[in-house]
């Protein structure tokens, strides 16, 4: 990767308070909204958007934490479908399809803290076990008749983690040299 690309740092505002849909009714009970938006709903949902956020779609951009300066939420590289080499398009391929078929074994981890409190599944490597922690038990109970599929799907887990690995690991290498030259 070249030192010579552009990187965007981006400070972010936080918008604590924000609700994309604040007139639907939610039932915090069971954590979901009560209906869906209304086309009008929507778009002044749109509005909002549309005033307080920007979408960020192209280039190299790190986000910083905007309680903290000296913390990165994230480091993106967007590169457009037609720039991918054929191995970057098998591994995005090979991660997809591990993760559309682990669904199956993960439970789906809620939250209503989300814009419209939806449900992802979550794979990951797990810090600790902190109170009000977001990833719980987030392997499925499935029947023994399904445990070959399960362990034939998690060993490879091992690809998936060296493909992540290296994409993070290219990453990082840039932003430290990136880093390095910026602070000479």
């Amino acid at each position: 990767m070249s030192t010579l690309k552009s990187i965007r740092w981006q400070r972010l505002r936080y918008y604590p308070k924000t609700r994309l849909y604040p007139t639907v009714p939610f039932d915090k009970e069971k954590d979901k909204p009560l209906r869906h938006p209304t086309p009008d709903e929507v778009s002044k949902a749109c509005e909002l958007v549309d005033r307080k956020f920007f979408l960020m779609n192209f280039g190299r951009v790190v986000l910083v934490d905007p309680n903290d300066e000296d913390s990165v939420i994230a480091v993106m590289e967007f590169t457009p479908w037609d720039q991918l080499t054929e191995t970057d398009k098998e591994n995005l391929n090979f991660i997809s399809t591990f993760l559309h078929q682990s669904k199956e074994f993960v439970n789906p981890v809620g939250s209503s803290t989300r814009s419209w409190g939806g449900k992802m599944w979550g794979i990951g490597w797990r810090k600790s076990q902190d109170f009000m922690q977001k990833f719980g038990r987030y392997i499925k109970a499935f029947p023994p008749s399904k445990m070959e599929k399960f362990d034939k799907l998690f060993q490879q887990s091992k690809l998936l983690g060296e493909i992540l690995g290296n994409y993070y690991k290219t990453q990082s290498q840039f932003l430290f040299t990136s880093s390095h030259f910026h602070y000479r």
